[in-house]
């Protein structure tokens, strides 16, 4: 009589396989959903530092600002959403933009803490 079964080591063997090819996948879609997280935070604060500059154009060149906070672009419409979120922690954004001034071009950056 002919046995048609698996022995426990193809099981097992199975087993091993299946796991690490999960393992392996795990571990790389976290690391694509942490490097797109980065993407965004990035593009967000490209986003915010346009917003500054649009800002700066309109209203604040005449003055000698160097510093936007986003309280400032939220309030005058600069930013349409109440509130702006990183992107990786989920918290608000309550930073400022710095303008700076070198080589005959404007530079803006966002930094984490608000203007002084």
């Amino acid at each position: 009589m002919k046995n048609k079964g698996f022995t426990l080591v193809e099981l097992l063997a199975v087993i091993v396989i299946l796991s690490l090819l999960a393992i392996i996948t795990t571990v790389s879609i976290g690391n694509i959903m942490s490097s797109s997280k980065n993407s965004l935070s990035d593009e967000q604060k490209k986003n915010l530092e346009e917003s500054a500059k649009i800002y700066y154009i309109k209203e604040g060149m005449s003055s000698n600002v160097n510093c936007i906070d986003l309280s400032d672009l939220i309030s005058k419409g600069y930013i349409e959403s109440s509130e702006v979120l990183d992107p990786k922690t989920k918290k608000p954004m309550t930073g400022s933009i710095k303008i700076t001034f070198e080589a005959n071009q404007y530079t803006y950056e966002y930094q984490s803490k608000t203007c002084e």
